[in-house]
């Protein structure tokens, strides 16, 4: 689970959860969250498991994170919906408990079946009221809103041909009134959103009902944050143990740039500095900065390596992020056979992170392909009613001039997330016995 800062939304209350897949399924958890007794969760857990980064946790590990839960937040309600389609809906919840909102995401595959990827609560969050209406979504409104968006993807987009196209449908769309049915914020953002993606194929693109969001660089629903959250999140650190056979785990699931989040990291360096292989597990990590990338993969390179570039459309300029020349602590042996856990849910920086080291030939990718986002955004203000997140930079890797836009890191041993683990502790074991020159024993 991520929890982040406070952000503030604009809420329709009495939002009814669409009849989709993504919607059946939140009504279904929350339903099974509000039950007495751990009867429905634990059916909801088992039928979803499968394929989602639910799998990653012992079951029982789970229902007792949702015990807890339920008895710091009390019984949750939906009260808006932020964003949905047929594989994904975003909800504001409110805790009866704390008299606070909080944001859940639920994310499917692709490709019917649908599978659950994952679940993600994040905040509290902020809101105007619960009771405040909404401006009605006139006609004439609704232009002036669709052209307040076009003005921005024309002038910021990161690829000003791309954006000329959204902004050109947008004002067919406009002319024709394509949204004129649309009755509540929370819609009109989410249909708007899907349209403008259909043209861009960017993930990180995304009309938002409420004001401004923090800007960020990681995944779609991720926000950065405060210091005390980020303190009580342990700045996106979950796990760092030595298992078996002196291979080193560590598991975190933001690149969280603080200063604050660079002492933790080198604290978990140093307990690994001794290990005979390497796995960083980034099937739950969303994204974040690139400086925390560069911190990590300082250990990783005995002499200043080129990681990767970002090309920014407004200034036209390239920022290039290398290693450093030094390291706090001490660096790992060059030739330490690394692994980088992913999954679908993998996104963003965590996905540079993986993309960087593969094509230094310094990692192993084990698990599945990633999300596909490799542009940083920018907020930016429509009106008092939605913003936008705007891509405005892309990323540029040094060895193959292209980034992972679109169609995510492909591991070099593809596993469902799920095993991904187990695989890396294979193969891990395997490297460390060819190392120190013993055969390895058939089974």
């Amino acid at each position: 689970m991520l929890l982040a800062a406070p952000v503030d939304r604009a809420v329709v209350p009495g939002s009814k959860l669409p009849d989709s897949h993504a919607g059946r399924c939140a009504k279904a958890f929350v339903e099974a969250f509000n039950a007495t007794g751990l009867d429905k969760m634990r059916a909801f857990e088992e039928a979803n498991r499968a394929k989602s980064a639910l799998a990653q946790k012992p079951i029982d590990e789970r229902l007792k994170q949702a015990e807890q839960l339920r008895s710091d937040w009390g019984r949750i309600e939906p009260r808006a919906v932020v964003a949905s389609d047929e594989r994904a809906i975003t909800l504001l919840m409110y805790s009866s408990t704390k008299e606070k909102h909080f944001e859940y995401e639920f994310a499917f595959e692709e490709v019917a079946p649908f599978g659950l990827l994952f679940i993600k609560i994040q905040g509290p969050v902020s809101i105007d009221s619960d009771d405040a209406p909404t401006q009605p979504l006139s006609g004439d409104w609704q232009k002036t809103t669709l052209e307040g968006i076009a003005k921005k993807l024309e002038a910021n987009y990161v690829f000003p041909e791309v954006g000329s196209k959204m902004a050109a449908m947008l004002r067919e769309k406009a002319a024709v009134e394509s949204y004129k049915t649309i009755g509540s914020a929370s819609e009109f953002a989410s249909r708007v959103t899907d349209d403008l993606r259909a043209v861009c194929h960017d993930k990180h693109l995304t009309v938002r009902p409420g004001a401004i969001p923090s800007a960020h660089g990681g995944g779609p629903m991720r926000q950065p944050g405060g210091p005390d959250d980020a303190r009580r999140d342990n700045y996106g650190f979950r796990q760092v143990e030595l298992l078996a056979g002196n291979i080193g785990y560590m598991r975190f699931d933001e690149f969280n740039p603080s200063e604050e989040a660079k002492k933790v990291a080198a604290g978990a360096m140093a307990f690994l500095s001794g290990c005979d292989a390497l796995i960083f597990d980034l099937r739950q990590n969303g994204g974040g900065s690139p400086e925390m990338i560069r911190f990590l993969s300082n250990y990783l390179f005995d002499k200043p390596t080129h990681l990767n570039s970002f090309y920014d459309r407004s200034s036209n300029k390239t920022e290039e992020f290398w290693t450093e020349e030094s390291v706090v602590g001490k660096r790992l042996e060059q030739g330490l056979p690394v692994y980088v856990l992913t999954s679908h849910y993998t996104f963003s920086g965590a996905e540079e992170f993986a993309y960087n080291l593969l094509n230094l030939k310094r990692a192993t990718i084990v698990g599945e392909t990633t999300g596909g986002g490799a542009h940083p955004v920018q907020p930016f203000a429509i009106n008092e009613q939605f913003s936008i997140m705007v891509p405005f930079a892309r990323a540029v890797n040094p060895i193959t001039k292209t980034n992972w836009e679109g169609v995510g890191v492909k591991p070099q041993v593809e596993v469902e997330a799920s095993a991904a683990l187990d695989k890396a502790k294979e193969l891990a074991r395997a490297e460390i016995e060819k190392r120190r020159g013993i055969e390895r024993k058939p089974s």
